[in-house]
Order: structure tokens, then sequence, then C-alpha cells
């Protein structure tokens, strides 16, 4: 399928840029632009920027040339687009946009609301989630028989309903909803909607709903959809409660998370609506139900104050049971083949991807058997854990360092306790994966006739 690439019309650093997409994958941009000569610096969440003197080079190359509204278009049909949620630098103004659109008489308002949002010590209920909440009221309206959208009072609902956060459940939905009584009423809007609006609020407390509440039904659906994100997306959620929350302790946080993660259980379906329910209730479910094991379970937690990344890893085995290893380019451990997830990708998903970009192998997905997901400090990046779904897969060909990687090294698995491992191991492959290859030796044996030819001679 072709890449996009609209006029350089955009200035920055004494010239003009394009911007480059691809309608299929990031795989397909990355490999048109690493062919273009276009460093991966010059990716942008999910476009290149690509300098004037590029263009023509990019269009002989194959790049479809279109304007830049075009190219808008392609990303969004694509499903590749990465929403102004996920870019920091872009949401207060995306958010000043709406809420002048919907109630221009009162941009005073809204300013305060944008700035309350944008709090330094909030890290999950903050301008992104604000916008998630916003986006999906947009989208549940038209399913609910409301074909001009929400009304006016639970959009207000929902840039009120944490307008104030100290980290005090209760305490935050009952100020918030004050505030938001004061501050309606003083701005002029109909005693009817204040009262709404803080009715409205006060849902958050809970989420539970009457029956017949539509308004509230989409408030608190759309308030929740978060439950029903993507893996990473999703993990990223849990990292941000826990940093609002850092103030409490880990036990008694994971006794006050598990009691609302059960309580929103109980209620199924976990989405009022029919249309929030077959968007997102799947996903949820399944999220709900991994981290209430988790919980119940009371592993080894996270520490406060730490960064959690969701990746992905494979763990590539030759015919003597070694598993492949690298290093990164300016690092000094080496870890299995993987990393992040992309926007939207499954752990499965990515582990197909990395693998072809970091080795250069191409591994089916139905190739991939689960070994396990574990959690442990990162390598690379300080106050950073990771949160690792592992695969092991066969070893289609002879790997190759490519991309970020610099060198390649096979780590043998046989007779090699933790005393005697290197000291430059990744603290998940030494501490987790190791171990659960060891413990299941079968999951290193590839199936007969898939692995490469020569065996250890590949190393």
């Amino acid at each position: 399928m072709p890449v996009y690439i609209d006029p350089p019309l955009w200035p920055a650093h004494g010239t003009q840029f394009s911007h480059l997409v691809s309608d299929t994958s990031y795989a397909e941009l990355h490999a048109f632009a690493d062919r273009l000569g276009v460093p991966r610096r010059a990716f942008d969440e999910d476009h290149y920027d690509v300098r004037a003197s590029l263009y023509d080079d990019a269009v002989a190359a194959g790049a479809v040339p279109v304007d830049g509204r075009e190219l808008t278009r392609v990303l969004l049909r694509s499903g590749l687009r990465v929403p102004a949620r996920s870019r920091p630098e872009k949401l207060a103004g995306a958010l000043r946009r709406r809420w002048d659109a919907r109630f221009p008489a009162h941009a005073e308002l809204g300013e305060e609301l944008v700035e309350r949002w944008g709090e330094a010590h909030r890290h999950y209920h903050g301008l992104s989630h604000l916008l998630a909440v916003l986006e999906a009221l947009d989208r549940l309206a038209p399913e609910t028989g409301l074909p001009h959208g929400a009304p006016d009072e639970p959009v207000l609902a929902a840039w009120f309903h944490d307008a104030v956060h100290r980290g005090v459940p209760g305490e935050d939905e009952h100020a918030s909803a004050a505030l938001a009584r004061e501050r309606l009423g003083a701005a002029g809007f109909p005693a009817a909607v204040v009262d709404e609006v803080e009715r409205l609020v006060l849902l958050t407390v809970d989420h539970a709903v009457a029956a017949e509440d539509r308004a509230g039904a989409l408030l608190v659906d759309a308030d929740l959809s978060v439950l029903g994100a993507d893996p990473a997306r999703y993990a990223s959620y849990t990292a941000g409660v826990r940093r609002e929350y850092a103030h409490v302790p880990d036990e008694q946080f994971a006794a006050g998370r598990l009691r609302v993660l059960e309580g929103l259980w109980q209620h199924q379906p976990l989405f009022r609506t029919p249309a929030a329910q077959r968007l997102w209730g799947a996903r949820a479910a399944r999220n709900l139900q991994d981290e209430i094991g988790r919980l119940r379970a009371a592993p080894a937690g996270v520490p406060r104050d730490v960064e959690v990344l969701v990746i992905t890893a494979v763990c590539l085995c030759d015919d003597d049971g070694a598993v492949l290893t690298v290093r990164k380019r300016g690092t000094g451990s080496f870890m299995l083949v993987g990393g992040k997830l992309d926007p939207g990708e499954t752990p499965r998903e990515a582990a197909v991807r990395e693998t072809a970009e970091e080795v250069g192998l191409r591994v089916g997905p139905e190739q991939l058997a689960l070994l396990g997901e574990f959690v442990a400090p990162a390598a690379n990046e300080a106050a950073t854990w990771v949160r690792c779904t592992v695969f092991t897969a066969p070893l289609t060909g002879e790997p190759a360092p490519l991309a970020e990687i610099e060198e390649l090294r096979w780590q043998p698995l046989e007779d090699c306790g933790r005393s005697v491992l290197p000291d430059d191991l990744a603290p998940l492959l030494r501490d987790h994966v190791i171990p659960a290859l060891r413990r299941a030796p079968a999951a290193r044996r590839a199936p007969r006739g898939s692995g490469a030819p020569g065996g250890a001679g590949c190393r």
C-alpha cells in the first residue's frame, strides 16, 4: 500500500517541511522513511517531518502527493492518527477551542477550567482525561438517541467532574460539584442547568446511575471509557492513578483500588448505554479481570513515583537452546528483541513488528507462544519499570542487527544459574524470563522445520 506526502509548506529550522504518513502501518512508514534517508528522530507520533529538499525524492520513490486536508483524512481513515489527548503540548489549545465553540460567552470560565485540569500534580486526571471524556460524549450521544450531540448539562459536568483534584476520593467530587454550582451560577447559567450539572458531577463519586437517567448514563460511561482502552493506554492509566496517590502506602492503595474495581465489576453490564457496552465492554471486562487478578494475587508491587512502560518481547532460541539478546545503540544492557507498543497495537502485533524491525526476522502471529507477563525495573531508563508480555517464537532465519540495534549476543540457558549470568543482562531477562525458560524447556524448542538453517551456526 502507498504512503502519502503533502506539500512542504510548514516552516521550521530555516526550511520547510512536508508530512509523510502511511494508510497501512507504522512499519511500512518506517521502512519507506529509512529508504528515503529520513532519520527516526523526524518521526512525530504518527508521521514523519520531511525536509523540502527530499519532497521530489519521496514522490519519485512512490509516495502519493496529496494536499494537507486529504493527508489528514488518510490518517484518520487508517486508524493510525495519534489523537490530541496523546500530545500533551497540544491538549490545552484543543480544549480551549472546544469550550469556546460550545460556550463562547464564557471564555474566562473555560480558561480557569483548563488551568485547573492542567495542574502539575495530575498524572491521570488531567487534560488528557478531560479530552477523552468529551470525545467519548461526542461518540456516545448520536447512538443514544441524541442526533445533535450531548446536551449542555453532561458536557458541563464533564468539564467540572474532576476540576478539584487533591487525591481525596469523595471529597474531590463534592468539592468539584460545589465549584460547578458557584462558577456556573456566577456566570449566569439557568438555575435548572446548575442543579443538573451539580447532580451529574456527584454521580462520579460511585458511578451508580438509575436506569432511567440518560444524562447520567452518558456522563458515567464517558468517564469510565478508559476501562476499555488498549493494553498500553490502560497501563498508562493505572500508573497515572498510582502516581496521583503516591502519598498512600502500597498495601493501602492496593486494597482501596481492589475495592473500587470489584465495585465496578458488580455492576453488569459494565456500561449503562448499549453503545458504550458495544464499543468498550469486552475489552473493559478483560482489563478489569486482569487487574483484579493481579491485585488479589498481591505480587511484589511497582514502587511509587515511577513510570511504567508497557512493552512486548520475543524469545528467539537456536537449536542449542540459547536465547537471542540485543544491545541498543548507546546502551550497555542486553535484552530480548522487543519494545513499546504503537497506539492501538496488541502485544502480539507489536512482537511481530519489533522482530522484523530489530533483527530482520519474519514471524507470524500464530507462531508466537505466550511465556508470561512480567514486571521489572527498566534496563536503560531511570525511575522507570516495564510491564512486559513475553512470547517465544521459532528462529525463522539468520538474525541481523537493524535500526537501533548495535550488537547481537546469544545467551546460553543450560547450567547458567543466576550467579553466573552476565552482569549486563536487563533485569527483566535475568530475573524473570531466563528462569521461566529454564522451568519450561519445551517453550524454547522451535517447531520442527521452522528453525534457521544451521541452528547454533546462526550465532
